[in-house]
């Protein structure tokens, strides 16, 4: 994880060279102006590579949770239109049930863009972890109430919601 100090540093190699070629091209307009045109050149390939190196420091996704984040997030969306067109749709499911199902498709999509947070964070292995499990047994639970009506699965879900609980608080460490 990169500290203040290392940003703002970074922030002056890209305005160093900015300031440098502005400076040089200014100086060289009517005595050479081909020199001029190839240092205004050179310096916008030196402020490109800067910036492309801050941004992906700042912005370095760990790949390993993304690509976990693409699977959750697909069978998100699978279990959510199952949801809406047989769960919710059948009158004979108790309401109860198909709240647990609506609960459980909401936090699922909750904990799959958690994981891609998580990719963020300074511990992404301890962050990425605790969402999943979290996320697994809280809405795994909450689907197999909202599935089968069997009330055993339901005690799991505070487990699963504590363990969410510490996977977001874990973001602050």
């Amino acid at each position: 994880m990169q500290t203040i100090s290392d940003i703002c540093e970074q922030g002056k190699q890209i305005i160093r060279p900015f300031f440098k070629g502005a400076v040089n091209t200014m100086s060289g307009i009517g005595e050479n102006s081909s020199k001029a045109s190839t240092e205004v050149v050179k310096t916008a390939k030196e402020i490109t590579v800067a910036k492309s190196n801050v941004f992906k420091s700042l912005f370095t996704f760990d790949r390993q949770l993304i690509r976990l984040a693409g699977l959750s997030g697909a069978l998100a969306v699978g279990l959510g239109a199952y949801g809406s067109h047989v769960v919710l749709m059948d009158s004979n499911i108790p309401e109860e049930q198909k709240n647990s199902f609506r609960v459980a498709s909401t936090y699922h999509f909750f904990g799959t863009f958690g994981l891609i947070a998580a990719s963020l964070t300074r511990y992404p292995a301890v962050s990425g972890t605790l969402m999943a499990i979290g996320t697994a047994v809280f809405c795994g639970s909450c689907y197999y109430y909202g599935l089968t009506g069997n009330t055993v699965a339901r005690k799991f879900a505070p487990f699963g919601g504590t363990t969410l609980i510490a996977a977001w608080l874990s973001f602050i460490l």
